[in-house]
């Protein structure tokens, strides 16, 4: 097992949290999925634009 660590803003973890909680999945079991299903597509398993890969960047540099 490979142990995984970032930051979030605290604002941002809450909410994803309290989504998340809705279809019975913590924030860890989501990351989880979502690595899953990149590897089985072998894609990022949405749509997204250069602006949303800017913001994750954008959240990346605040630290």
């Amino acid at each position: 097992m490979t142990t995984i660590e970032f930051k979030l803003p605290e604002d941002l973890y809450a909410q994803t949290k309290e989504i998340l909680a809705q279809y019975g999945l913590t924030v860890e079991e989501a990351c989880v999925l979502f690595i899953k299903e990149t590897v089985r597509l072998g894609r990022i398993p949405f749509d997204y634009t250069e602006e949303d890969v800017a913001e994750a960047q954008r959240l990346i540099d605040r630290d």
